[in-house]
């Protein structure tokens, strides 16, 4: 029987996308190993498998990884030079510190990362003719009023912050790749990702993993604010979709919101809908948190990608539920 996660990984590779694209080509994929990395990788290892399609991926990590038949592992930290001897027709930035509490606890940190990185993935995209895809964020919209933000929406973010790192980070790595076009004719491709979660995500501090993590451990989830924002959501396997939509066929020096159909959960619907799967209760606990976003909504209008042939194949309770099914699987097979 095809367990959860292989199952959408097939769902994924049997898309009607433009696979003949990246047919014998070579990606490279900064931050390979992390979430999004790791789900792109076995989609990629999937149409190698089925379909003999010879596409390779270098994956540059901080960790490094094993390597195999069509999956190149390199320990590499991006915010230094990068050089690679081979071909490479596609870069994607997947890079980044992604978690709110290291946001705070290294804001320097989290800024340089996402600029050199994207800074020296660029310069090798300029070196080796390569088309870039850089992996931007729903939080460069900061604060706003537009329902729903479109591509072409600009919000509120106070600069004053030390938790505006990230928000101004992504927005200067969208404006470097736009640089990086006009200076050196580099071929590049945003994708503005909304809240991604799944079942393999790992040590993260936003309030949306750790609500999941609680609810497979049985324990009533905590909610440390009155969870009235309302956020645009987007499961793993819709996140790797939209990505790989975007790769073979999003637009030259355009940028796209990838996120699931639904208008958005406030954070209290979230967590009580997790806590009902586990048959949990969720206890309010508010208090001031540096490293939480200030934006009270962020509902991403989706209209542009989907006008290239890109849909959602998931709700977000569906990916809710089955997030909570494939997290206890894993946890029964450790104990």
């Amino acid at each position: 029987m095809m367990n959860l996660k292989t199952e959408e990984i097939k769902v994924i590779a049997e898309l009607p996308y433009s696979w003949e694209k990246i047919k014998d080509k070579t990606i490279l994929v900064s931050g390979g190993t992390g979430f999004i990395g790791t789900a792109f990788v076995d989609v990629i290892k999937y149409r190698n498998q089925k379909y003999n399609e010879n596409i390779k991926v270098i994956s540059f990590s901080r960790r490094g990884g094993e390597s195999s038949e069509y999956l190149e592992c390199i320990k590499a930290n991006v915010k230094q030079p990068l050089h690679y001897e081979g071909k490479i027709d596609y870069i994607i930035h997947l890079a980044s510190n992604t978690h709110p509490e290291q946001y705070a606890e290294d804001p320097i940190g989290t800024i340089m990362t996402n600029i050199y990185g994207c800074d020296n993935l660029l310069k090798l995209a300029v070196e080796k003719k390569a088309r870039f895809l850089l992996a931007s964020s729903v939080e460069i919209y900061g604060q706003g009023t537009a329902i729903p933000m479109n591509e072409e929406y600009c919000g509120y973010i106070d600069c004053n912050l030390a938790r505006s790192g990230y928000n101004e980070a992504k927005r200067t790595c969208e404006a470097l790749t736009q640089s990086y076009r006009s200076v050196f004719g580099v071929n590049a491709v945003i994708a503005r990702f909304a809240r991604v979660f799944g079942a393999d995500k790992k040590h993260d501090t936003k309030a949306m993993s750790q609500f999941m993590d609680k609810a497979v451990l049985g324990e009533d989830i905590i909610l440390k604010s009155k969870g009235q924002q309302r956020y645009s959501y987007c499961y793993i396997a819709d996140a790797v979709s939209g990505l790989l939509k975007l790769l073979l066929d999003g637009q030259d020096g355009e940028a796209y919101n990838i996120s699931n159909d639904d208008d958005g959960l406030t954070l209290g619907e979230y967590a009580e809908y997790i806590a009902s799967l586990a048959n949990l209760k969720v206890r309010y606990e508010i208090e001031n948190n540096e490293s939480v976003s200030k934006a009270t909504f962020a509902l991403l209008d989706t209209h542009k990608i989907k006008n290239i042939g890109w849909k959602p194949q998931y709700s977000v309770k569906d990916g809710l539920k089955r997030t909570y099914m494939i997290k206890k699987e894993q946890l029964t097979n450790v104990d």
